[in-house]
């Protein structure tokens, strides 16, 4: 695939942090203005349309989310560290810098740290300073397992180079923001979700982006999209069903383009009121009760509502991109599981969907949440609410959630170790296969009863 924004920016087939990601890649090694409006030019003109890949390049842009929770995954386990810490236990020399660091980390309990690593991962909860500190440690690391793949690779074996030095950059690179994350945490920055852009570019880089926006012509608007958003913090999926609305409702202009359908939406915005929106428009009935049912309020001379109540999979099509309510006619039937999956790691579009009857009644995807969720906070929602663990569609949720690795707590799980949530035969069987030592002793205390 070509890594030419304008191409990387509209993939549906990429995430769309992945495709935040890529472009600020590509932004941080382009040195040139001139440069980098050429490169950018050809994404940002797609807002002035109305074509599908515009869209998709607006919620490129103005994807929020955090950056760390990414690398701190990739090195939750402390592999690197661990593999040099045995092989030093085996007599093997490092250079002393690294000699000195392996010395202090040699009696550490690095399964404490791990697990702190991967409960953060989880929860989405930045890691305390004190498990922060192994970040440089592993980036160091990392960095002499390069050194070592790069000295004892072969120069003249053309196939084996073009497999080693992207794993090589992608080491470096992995290695450098494990410091910066380090470096921040030192220094108090904030690791809150922001505007996806600035925290792939950082403050410096994206001030640079902002002025060479600026001078592209009809783009002179984003810098203010950009702003408004750092406050909003708007999912993408929410961003296409305020498209939906526009598209819908024909505003601001019939004729309006991207950017000015999410302009008129995001100045219209009320940030006091859990981002609320009251707008004066004409709305036909039919249309009217299609939009009540997507958590759109009708009042006196037209319509408001929150964000926060906002029914996504009636405002969405299939691939949670907008579509046009204006013919009166309800959208193809939503695909739940679709829609739960690709948005697996956002805990508050999950938790709206759990809080919707007609997501709820869709058969096993409850229990689709609970296998491919690692968050505490869905899967205790999900255990102490009885109409997400009950019921003929919820029939494999209680024994989905003793499989989970999740930390949940024991008060938690212990009512679902019982033949009334859970058969007997899958009770024995996770007697032996549950993930967690805890859960396999209730387990095998219960079943001593029976």
């Amino acid at each position: 695939m070509s890594f030419e924004p304008s191409l990387v920016a509209a993939d549906p087939s990429i995430q769309e942090p992945d495709r935040c990601e890529r472009i600020a890649e590509i932004l941080k090694n382009i040195e040139l203005p001139e440069t980098k409006r050429r490169f950018l030019s050809p994404a940002l003109q797609t807002l002035l349309g109305s074509e599908r890949n515009g869209e998709i390049v607006l919620r490129t842009l103005l994807h929020v989310g955090t950056t760390w929770r990414a690398h701190v995954q990739k090195v939750q386990r402390l592999q690197n560290l661990s593999r040099l810490l045995a092989r030093r236990s085996m007599g093997e020399v490092f250079p002393p810098e690294l000699e000195e660091v392996l010395a202090t980390w040699a009696t550490a309990d690095l399964a404490a740290y791990r697990a702190s690593l991967s409960h953060a991962v989880e929860t989405g909860v930045f890691p305390d300073p004190q498990t922060i500190s192994v970040l440089p440690v592993e980036a160091a690391c990392l960095r002499q397992r390069s050194s070592h793949l790069a000295d004892t690779a072969d120069p003249y074996n053309m196939k084996g180079m073009a497999r080693l030095l992207p794993l090589l950059r992608i080491h470096d690179e992995l290695a450098d923001r494990l410091d910066v994350l380090h470096r921040e945490s030192e220094e108090g920055a904030s690791q809150e979700p922001d505007l996806g852009l600035f925290k792939f570019l950082g403050e410096k880089e994206f001030g640079r982006l902002e002025q060479v926006i600026k001078e592209i012509p009809g783009m002179s608007e984003i810098p203010e999209l950009w702003d408004i958003q750092r406050r909003l913090q708007l999912d993408p999926p929410v961003i296409s069903a305020l498209l939906t609305l526009g598209r819908t409702l024909r505003l601001p202009q019939p004729d309006a383009n991207w950017l000015e359908t999410i302009l008129f939406w995001y100045r219209a915005a009320d940030t006091h009121t859990h981002t609320a929106w009251k707008i004066r428009v004409p709305v036909q009935p039919a249309v009217a009760r299609l939009l009540a049912r997507a958590g759109v309020n009708m009042v006196s001379g037209g319509l408001s509502f929150r964000a926060s109540d906002l029914v996504l999979p009636a405002l969405l099509d299939s691939h949670t991109e907008s579509i046009d309510l204006a013919g009166g006619r309800k959208p193809p039937p939503p695909d739940w599981k679709g829609l739960v999956l690709s948005n697996i790691t956002r805990d508050t579009l999950i938790t709206s969907f759990l809080a919707n009857p007609k997501c709820v009644r869709v058969p096993g995807l409850v229990e689709c949440v609970v296998v491919n969720s690692r968050s505490v906070q869905i899967l205790s929602l999900i255990a102490s609410k009885r109409d997400l663990h009950s019921g003929h569609q919820n029939k494999g949720v209680p024994a989905a959630l003793l499989r989970s690795r999740s930390k949940l707590p024991m008060t938690l799980l212990r009512r679902f170790i019982h033949i009334r949530f859970v058969a007997k035969s899958d009770l024995k069987d996770l007697a032996i296969r549950a993930p967690r030592p805890e859960v396999l002793k209730e387990i095998g205390d219960y079943l001593k009863t029976l």
